[in-house]
Protein backbone atom coordinates (compact mmCIF):
# COMPACT_ATOMS: atom_id res chain seq x y z
CA UNK A 1 0.00 0.00 0.00
CA UNK A 2 1.36 3.26 -1.09
CA UNK A 3 1.83 5.71 1.82
CA UNK A 4 -0.73 7.91 1.79
CA UNK A 5 0.83 11.82 1.18
CA UNK A 6 1.08 14.82 3.62
CA UNK A 7 -2.39 16.09 1.91
CA UNK A 8 -4.14 12.95 2.76
CA UNK A 9 -3.15 12.91 6.57
CA UNK A 10 -4.01 16.50 6.90
CA UNK A 11 -7.51 15.98 5.34
CA UNK A 12 -7.61 12.66 7.66
CA UNK A 13 -6.57 15.11 10.67
CA UNK A 14 -9.40 17.84 9.84
CA UNK A 15 -11.75 15.13 9.20
CA UNK A 16 -10.99 14.18 12.94
CA UNK A 17 -11.54 17.43 14.29
CA UNK A 18 -14.53 17.56 12.57
CA UNK A 19 -15.94 14.80 13.67
CA UNK A 20 -14.92 16.24 17.49
CA UNK A 21 -16.49 19.17 16.90
CA UNK A 22 -19.63 17.47 16.13
CA UNK A 23 -20.04 15.36 19.35
CA UNK A 24 -19.17 18.22 21.35
CA UNK A 25 -21.78 19.82 19.78
CA UNK A 26 -24.20 17.19 20.14
CA UNK A 27 -23.32 16.71 23.52
CA UNK A 28 -24.18 20.28 24.29
CA UNK A 29 -27.14 20.37 23.12
CA UNK A 30 -27.91 17.35 25.07
CA UNK A 31 -27.27 19.22 28.24
CA UNK A 32 -28.90 22.17 26.85
CA UNK A 33 -32.20 20.07 26.24
CA UNK A 34 -31.37 18.42 30.21
CA UNK A 35 -31.30 21.99 31.43
CA UNK A 36 -34.78 22.84 29.87
CA UNK A 37 -36.35 20.11 31.53
CA UNK A 38 -35.17 21.11 34.69
CA UNK A 39 -36.45 24.78 34.57
CA UNK A 40 -39.60 23.37 33.20
CA UNK A 41 -40.21 20.87 36.23
CA UNK A 42 -39.17 23.59 38.36
CA UNK A 43 -42.05 26.01 37.16
CA UNK A 44 -44.56 22.85 36.64
CA UNK A 45 -44.29 22.05 40.39
CA UNK A 46 -47.35 22.44 42.37
CA UNK A 47 -47.52 19.80 44.69
CA UNK A 48 -45.23 19.38 47.45
CA UNK A 49 -42.99 15.65 47.17
CA UNK A 50 -41.18 14.95 50.05
CA UNK A 51 -37.53 14.35 48.83
CA UNK A 52 -34.96 11.61 49.88
CA UNK A 53 -31.89 12.60 50.19
CA UNK A 54 -29.00 11.31 51.43
CA UNK A 55 -26.88 12.84 54.10
CA UNK A 56 -28.13 16.62 53.11
CA UNK A 57 -25.93 19.37 54.84
CA UNK A 58 -27.22 20.21 58.34
CA UNK A 59 -26.44 24.03 57.45
CA UNK A 60 -29.00 23.92 54.11
CA UNK A 61 -32.08 22.22 56.30
CA UNK A 62 -34.50 24.16 57.78
CA UNK A 63 -37.83 24.28 58.79
CA UNK A 64 -41.10 25.74 57.95
CA UNK A 65 -41.44 27.74 61.50
CA UNK A 66 -37.93 29.18 60.25
CA UNK A 67 -38.53 29.64 56.91
CA UNK A 68 -42.26 31.60 58.08
CA UNK A 69 -40.62 34.05 60.14
CA UNK A 70 -38.13 35.19 57.83
CA UNK A 71 -40.79 35.71 55.45
CA UNK A 72 -42.82 37.60 57.90
CA UNK A 73 -39.62 40.13 58.29
CA UNK A 74 -38.81 40.69 55.02
CA UNK A 75 -42.21 40.38 53.73
CA UNK A 76 -41.31 37.28 51.46
CA UNK A 77 -43.58 34.44 49.76
CA UNK A 78 -42.88 30.71 50.07
CA UNK A 79 -44.70 29.43 47.31
CA UNK A 80 -44.33 26.29 44.86
CA UNK A 81 -42.38 26.88 41.76
CA UNK A 82 -44.68 26.59 39.52
CA UNK A 83 -45.94 30.18 40.75
CA UNK A 84 -42.06 31.61 40.33
CA UNK A 85 -41.93 33.68 37.34
CA UNK A 86 -38.35 34.58 37.48
CA UNK A 87 -35.59 33.23 35.70
CA UNK A 88 -33.51 30.35 36.93
CA UNK A 89 -30.13 30.87 35.99
CA UNK A 90 -27.53 28.21 34.95
CA UNK A 91 -25.91 27.77 38.36
CA UNK A 92 -29.34 27.15 40.17
CA UNK A 93 -29.74 24.38 37.46
CA UNK A 94 -26.27 23.19 38.02
CA UNK A 95 -27.09 23.17 41.98
CA UNK A 96 -30.24 21.34 40.80
CA UNK A 97 -28.32 18.56 39.30
CA UNK A 98 -26.00 17.91 41.48
CA UNK A 99 -28.45 17.71 44.29
CA UNK A 100 -30.43 15.18 42.04
CA UNK A 101 -27.14 13.04 41.80
CA UNK A 102 -27.41 12.50 45.64
CA UNK A 103 -31.03 11.40 45.30
CA UNK A 104 -32.82 7.95 44.37
CA UNK A 105 -35.71 9.75 42.24
CA UNK A 106 -35.77 12.59 40.15
CA UNK A 107 -36.86 15.80 42.11
CA UNK A 108 -40.46 16.68 41.16
CA UNK A 109 -41.22 18.99 43.97
CA UNK A 110 -39.69 23.00 44.32
CA UNK A 111 -40.20 25.57 46.51
CA UNK A 112 -39.36 29.64 45.93
CA UNK A 113 -38.66 32.12 48.50
CA UNK A 114 -38.76 35.68 46.98
CA UNK A 115 -40.81 38.65 47.14
CA UNK A 116 -44.43 39.14 45.82
CA UNK A 117 -43.04 40.78 42.60
CA UNK A 118 -41.36 37.65 41.77
CA UNK A 119 -44.21 35.49 41.64
CA UNK A 120 -45.94 38.01 39.17
CA UNK A 121 -43.21 40.40 37.28
CA UNK A 122 -40.15 40.09 36.69
CA UNK A 123 -38.03 43.12 37.68
CA UNK A 124 -37.55 42.70 41.39
CA UNK A 125 -33.74 42.23 41.89
CA UNK A 126 -33.47 40.59 45.67
CA UNK A 127 -32.38 37.06 45.56
CA UNK A 128 -34.80 34.16 44.94
CA UNK A 129 -34.06 31.17 47.23
CA UNK A 130 -34.76 27.58 45.87
CA UNK A 131 -36.17 24.99 48.52
CA UNK A 132 -36.97 20.86 48.18
CA UNK A 133 -39.22 19.41 50.57
CA UNK A 134 -37.56 16.96 53.05
CA UNK A 135 -40.82 16.12 54.84
CA UNK A 136 -42.07 16.40 58.42
CA UNK A 137 -41.97 20.31 58.06
CA UNK A 138 -38.18 20.67 56.89
CA UNK A 139 -36.68 22.39 53.63
CA UNK A 140 -33.53 21.97 52.07
CA UNK A 141 -32.08 25.05 50.22
CA UNK A 142 -30.97 24.15 46.82
CA UNK A 143 -29.74 27.32 45.66
CA UNK A 144 -30.09 31.23 46.19
CA UNK A 145 -29.07 33.44 43.47
CA UNK A 146 -29.16 37.30 42.73
CA UNK A 147 -28.07 40.05 45.19
CA UNK A 148 -28.09 39.98 48.86
CA UNK A 149 -31.26 41.35 50.59
CA UNK A 150 -30.81 44.96 52.03
CA UNK A 151 -30.17 45.37 55.39
CA UNK A 152 -33.23 47.64 56.03
CA UNK A 153 -35.88 45.70 53.90
CA UNK A 154 -36.98 44.56 58.07
CA UNK A 155 -37.54 48.12 59.05
CA UNK A 156 -39.21 49.24 55.87
CA UNK A 157 -41.85 46.13 55.86
CA UNK A 158 -42.38 46.65 59.81
CA UNK A 159 -45.63 48.40 59.58
CA UNK A 160 -47.45 45.39 57.80
CA UNK A 161 -46.20 42.65 59.72
CA UNK A 162 -49.03 42.49 61.98
CA UNK A 163 -52.08 44.72 63.07
CA UNK A 164 -50.55 45.45 66.44
CA UNK A 165 -46.99 47.03 64.13
CA UNK A 166 -49.77 49.51 62.09
CA UNK A 167 -51.48 50.74 64.98
CA UNK A 168 -48.20 51.46 66.66
CA UNK A 169 -46.75 53.17 63.37
CA UNK A 170 -50.14 55.14 63.36
CA UNK A 171 -50.37 55.85 67.00
CA UNK A 172 -46.30 57.38 66.99
CA UNK A 173 -47.06 59.27 63.38
CA UNK A 174 -49.42 61.37 65.15
CA UNK A 175 -47.61 61.75 68.47
CA UNK A 176 -44.68 63.43 66.04
CA UNK A 177 -47.29 65.01 63.85
CA UNK A 178 -48.64 66.67 67.14
CA UNK A 179 -45.65 67.53 69.13
CA UNK A 180 -44.31 69.70 65.88
CA UNK A 181 -47.37 71.57 65.76
CA UNK A 182 -46.59 75.18 67.32
CA UNK A 183 -48.12 75.69 70.43
CA UNK A 184 -50.10 79.37 69.47
CA UNK A 185 -51.90 77.28 66.87
CA UNK A 186 -53.29 75.13 69.55
CA UNK A 187 -54.24 77.59 72.46
CA UNK A 188 -53.75 80.98 73.15
CA UNK A 189 -51.60 80.10 76.43
CA UNK A 190 -47.73 79.87 74.67
CA UNK A 191 -46.64 78.95 77.97
CA UNK A 192 -48.36 75.44 78.07
CA UNK A 193 -46.43 73.21 75.99
CA UNK A 194 -48.39 70.19 77.44
CA UNK A 195 -51.76 70.89 77.55
CA UNK A 196 -55.43 69.64 77.14
CA UNK A 197 -55.79 71.09 73.61
CA UNK A 198 -52.75 69.52 72.49
CA UNK A 199 -54.07 65.97 73.99
CA UNK A 200 -57.27 66.59 72.07
CA UNK A 201 -55.48 67.26 69.23
CA UNK A 202 -53.20 64.33 69.48
CA UNK A 203 -56.22 62.45 69.34
CA UNK A 204 -57.95 64.28 66.44
CA UNK A 205 -54.75 63.22 64.71
CA UNK A 206 -54.76 59.53 65.35
CA UNK A 207 -58.60 59.47 64.09
CA UNK A 208 -57.52 60.89 61.08
CA UNK A 209 -54.29 58.90 60.02
CA UNK A 210 -56.52 55.77 61.04
CA UNK A 211 -59.51 56.56 59.01
CA UNK A 212 -57.14 57.28 55.89
CA UNK A 213 -54.83 54.11 56.75
CA UNK A 214 -58.02 51.99 57.13
CA UNK A 215 -59.80 53.36 53.48
CA UNK A 216 -56.29 52.83 51.68
CA UNK A 217 -55.74 49.42 53.79
CA UNK A 218 -59.11 47.93 52.50
CA UNK A 219 -59.47 49.67 49.02
CA UNK A 220 -56.05 48.02 47.59
CA UNK A 221 -56.85 44.77 49.68
CA UNK A 222 -53.89 45.35 51.76
CA UNK A 223 -52.96 42.05 53.90
CA UNK A 224 -50.59 41.30 56.93
CA UNK A 225 -46.83 39.56 56.07
CA UNK A 226 -48.39 37.23 58.77
CA UNK A 227 -51.07 36.01 56.52
CA UNK A 228 -49.35 37.11 53.13
CA UNK A 229 -45.97 34.70 52.79
CA UNK A 230 -47.76 32.00 51.73
CA UNK A 231 -50.48 33.25 50.04
CA UNK A 232 -50.88 32.74 45.61
CA UNK A 233 -52.86 36.10 45.46
CA UNK A 234 -51.30 38.80 43.95
CA UNK A 235 -52.92 41.65 46.30
CA UNK A 236 -51.76 40.69 49.52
Amino acid sequence: MAARTEHERLEEVLLGQSTLLFEVHGWLEDEQKRDDVIRAVVRSSRKQASVRLAYPDPARVFSLASIRSLCIRYRLRFLEGAYFKGEIPGTAVRAIRALEERTSTPITSYMVMAPASRFKLCDSEVDPLLFVPLGNGLYYLVHKWGGDLAPWRPYAYWTVRGPLQLITTIVLFALVITLLIPTGSITPDRTVFFSGPRGIMFAYTVIVMGAFTAFGWFAFFGQFSAQAWSSRYFNS
